[in-house]
């Protein structure tokens, strides 16, 4: 059966095209130059940025997503004008401080409390213009009856710091005398209580400060109030406590910070990307040595980001963070592809024309970069149609990328090496471009070290000469790691570590957690990360607060429906992740108790609905009620109502998870139609129940698509097979050892874990490819011959990615460590596998008989001048077929 028909096609006409660019290079050279300078001007008229964290790693059609819809429908009349903190459905715009003590460990001391409450008026008298008009918290605030919803905790201490000390405060709720239950919970952290639970002292204090959201220009003059909020507080001088800030564009902010670095680590890994190529295409044939051509190697990988980002500017899809790491990709990529084209071009004849060269070059090079393009773009696309915005984002450019590097390197630079071809030809020095002598030629020791080089005009000299065509590390694999790593006693070592590494990774699998840290989402040191700090030290014993939304009609009134409520609430209230019924928010229960008070019992639909709307929602302490249930438009029937939960010691971001699990089956359970919210789930919560299932789908979905690639482009099903395995191989590594480095699967995770969809069969693929269209006479001598061809542009391409992503690794933004940390595990351990487990891999099981497979001159060559060692050895007495 013929499994090379895909293969000798796109070999025949890659060789056509070789003949093309040779004929004609200058079009190739100058229109990818011209398209990129067109589409570069959409950086400058057209450049967008996105950095809303609920839109970029909050998943798309959640759960929660269409709860708030639901909510934001039918409650939105009910806070129009009054409404309290658990009422929102958005982050919103607020600002928020928490206060600790210099000096001693109670925030609850007159001193300490002065200084409370003149950071305080401080705030309140925050002020900005706009349109030449002044605003201060007084105007923007949510405000409940008309005033602005204040921290209870100042109010309960009538706003004055002695009363401290006459005031016996209990917690985490205390009772007013007029009823009125005050929760003082999330205000207070760190706190000791005496035997009848009064307040002995708290370590730290949080005040929060919210600000209305409804419209777009409330939204406009809250961030304005937000930014004048920070650079207040940052001002802000006292001895006495020391003040951490927070504000909801916090996120937006820092995300912006991280972005703006990129530039620095951009111009910083081309000039380490430049050093390195031009270090790897250099040698002392100063005709042969290539550091022109590999910086222009660099130069395509550039040219295909500039022409990427200015696309997008031009289409409108926005720039975020998490797209800027692609620029360190696709550095990496472009020169992988470059070093594979300049193998292809050493292994060529220096006596044949630059025409003839090129088009035996693209022959071999051309179809191995399509292969790993294909690769890439497919792993990318499969990203493209993730939950994740931010995933989607950086997959589109990625891919697009990927393609223009594609595009760029079989023009432009295709191009350029025509040109460097044309100078070798006429045996001309690669940087005075002066014609020079060969070596063996060379009139002086001095002339011999810095001017001489090329091949003698002479076809009988060729041989002796075309072996300087092969690097050092061309022959360092030839002559000594092939021969080593394929023999008996290494594949023995290599099976043994083989198993060894999978065992570690396996079990690293097992263990790898979920997570999102908010500090880790901005730059280190800030004063977003210091904030995320003392609150999970102090404040993490009580929320967040879960909403219980009732969306269908009932019967309030109807005992059935009562106790149906009452036992959704009690098993919440006896989770673990809840607190009791003394801290839970029910209108429902309290209507009870009043009609019980009243004497009431088993009221009827209109006595109950009667008594609800003119007795107990207009007594204040039940006011707060009213934004929680929803009348029809006559108000003779309840149409919704909600309830509310507080979480209990909610430290990490898995029990977050596992809350939000569990309130989400109690509340599916329940026999009435209920549902579940909280501002912060869409981009917190729902991210943490969806990453795993969404990792295992996409990576199934990927190693299948490379599975079927695979086999359409290596003419082998058996290497196919191997690709693929190798593929899942690599991901199970990755995986394995990201939990060992205490990586946690996060969105940003999952990013790497698509390139390493890609990177892995690029590294599988060069190999595995090099090894079927070879026509050497043994597995051992195709395993050598693989590792000779592709292995040092391998070699080099995994050492350019490292390189090109190093620069992240001292990075202030946790978006991009994270990305170098993954990367470094995609590129060492695909590398491992390309090098080291797939030649003894490919040795012992591929069968090398094929019986359509075009016979590789240079293959021939190369089995003709290698000698082997021996092979008597029985593990090598295998049957060749």
């Amino acid at each position: 059966m013929k499994f090379d028909c895909i293969e000798k096609a796109l070999k025949w006409l890659f060789y056509r095209y070789g003949g093309v660019v040779a004929k004609q290079p200058w079009p190739f050279f100058i229109v990818p130059i011209l398209i990129t300078a067109g589409l570069s001007v959409g950086l400058f008229t057209h450049f967008s940025k996105e950095s809303d964290p609920e839109t970029l790693y909050g998943p798309d059609r959640t759960y929660s997503r269409r709860n708030r819809a639901y909510i934001e429908d039918v409650y939105s009349n009910a806070v129009d004008e009054d409404m309290l903190a658990r009422h929102k459905t958005r982050v919103g715009i607020w600002g928020h401080v928490i206060i600790s003590p210099n000096i001693g460990n109670n925030v609850l001391t007159v001193q300490v409390l002065n200084e409370v409450l003149r950071l305080h008026d401080t705030i309140t008298n925050v002020t900005f213009t706009l349109d030449g008009e002044s605003y201060r918290f007084s105007d923007l605030c949510i405000q409940w009856k008309n005033e602005c919803l204040e921290n209870e905790l100042l109010v309960l201490l009538n706003y004055t710091a002695e009363n401290v000390v006459s005031t016996p405060l209990t917690y985490p709720v205390y009772s007013l005398p007029t009823g009125e239950i005050l929760f003082i919970g999330t205000q207070l952290g760190g706190v000791s209580l005496t035997a009848d639970g009064r307040i002995m002292n708290a370590s730290a204090m949080q005040l929060v400060y919210n600000l209305r959201y409804n419209t777009d220009d409330e939204l406009e003059k809250g961030f304005l109030w937000e930014k004048q909020f920070l650079r207040t507080l940052e001002d802000f001088e006292t001895d006495e406590v020391t003040v951490y800030r927070q504000i909801s564009h916090s996120f937006e902010l820092e995300i912006d910070e991280s972005s703006s670095i990129t530039f620095e680590l951009v111009v910083e890994v081309g000039v380490i990307i430049v050093t390195f190529s031009v270090l790897s295409a250099f040698s002392f044939d100063w005709v042969r040595t290539k550091p022109i051509l590999a910086c222009l190697g660099v130069l395509t990988a550039g040219l295909a980001l500039a022409s990427t980002f200015g696309l997008f500017s031009f289409i409108g899809i926005p720039y975020a963070t998490v797209a800027g790491a692609v620029t360190f990709l696709i550095f990496g990529i472009g020169v992988d592809d470059m070093f594979v084209m300049m193998s292809a071009w050493r292994l060529t004849s220096a006596y044949k024309t630059t025409k003839e060269r090129m088009k035996d070059a693209f022959e071999e090079a051309a179809l191995s970069i399509t292969i790993t393009t294909i690769t890439d773009i497919l792993a990318f696309s499969i990203g493209c149609v993730s939950q994740f915005y931010s995933i989607r984002l950086m997959c589109m450019y990625a891919a697009v990328s990927v393609i223009f590097a594609y595009i760029y390197m079989i023009t432009f630079f295709a191009a350029c090496m025509v040109f460097i071809g044309h100078r070798e030809e006429k045996n001309r020095h690669a940087i005075t471009l002066q014609k020079v002598l060969p070596k063996k030629n060379a009139p002086s020791k001095c002339y011999y070290i810095c001017c001489a080089g090329g091949s003698s005009d002479t076809p009988a000299d060729e041989q002796d000469d075309g072996k300087l065509s092969d690097t050092g590390v061309m022959i360092f694999f030839k002559k000594y790691y092939g021969p080593f790593i394929t023999h008996w006693v290494s594949v023995v070592v290599v099976i043994i570590l083989y198993f060894g590494y999978l065992g570690v990774g396996i079990w690293g699998f097992t263990t790898l957690e979920e997570g999102f840290d908010f500090s880790t989402i901005g730059v280190d040191n800030s004063y977003l990360n210091e904030y995320y700090g003392v609150e999970e030290s102090y404040f993490k014993v009580y929320g967040p607060d879960m909403s219980i939304v009732a969306t269908e009609e009932l019967s309030y009134w109807d005992t059935d429906i009562q106790e149906e409520l009452e036992n959704t609430m009690a098993k919440l209230e006896d989770s673990k992740y809840f607190y009791n019924s003394s801290l839970s928010i029910s209108w429902l229960r309290e209507y009870l108790k009043f009609l019980n008070f009243l004497g009431i019992t088993n009221p009827s639909k209109e006595t109950f609905l009667q008594v609800l709307r003119e007795q107990f929602l207009s007594i204040p302490v039940f006011e707060q009620f009213v934004p929680d249930i929803i009348f029809d438009s006559t108000n003779s029937s309840i149409i919704s109502s909600r309830f509310y939960v507080i979480g209990k010691n909610l430290a990490t971001t898995v029990q977050t998870r596992d809350m939000f699990v569990e309130i989400r089956n109690i509340v599916d359970d329940s026999s009435l139609e209920l549902i579940t919210f909280n501002g912060y789930a869409i981009w917190v919560m729902e991210q943490l129940v969806a990453i795993r299932p969404i990792t295992i789908q996409t990576l199934g979905i990927g190693i299948a698509a490379m599975f079927v690639i695979s086999l359409l482009l290596i003419p082998h099903p058996v290497c196919s097979i191997i690709v693929t395995l190798a593929l899942v191989s690599t991901l199970i590594g990755i995986i394995g050892y990201m939990a060992i480095w205490n990586i946690v699967l996060d969105s940003i995770s999952l990013l790497s874990l698509i390139l390493a969809l890609g990177f892995s069969v690029d590294y599988s693929a060069h190999i595995t490819y090099a090894f079927v269209s070879s026509s050497a006479k043994t597995r051992r001598q195709r395993s050598i011959f693989a590792l000779y061809s592709l292995g040092a542009p391998t070699l080099q391409g995994a050492t350019s990615t490292i390189l090109a992503v190093s620069v992240l690794s001292g990075s202030f933004s946790y978006i991009y460590r994270t990305f170098f940390s993954t990367m470094v595990l995609v590129v060492s351990i695909g590398a491992t596998h390309g090098l080291v487990f797939l030649p003894v891999f490919l040795m012992l099981f591929v069968p090398i008989k094929n019986p359509c497979q075009k016979q590789d001159k240079k293959a021939n060559a190369y089995d003709q001048e290698q000698e082997l060692p021996s092979t008597d050895n029985p593990v090598f007495n295998l049957q060749e077929q």
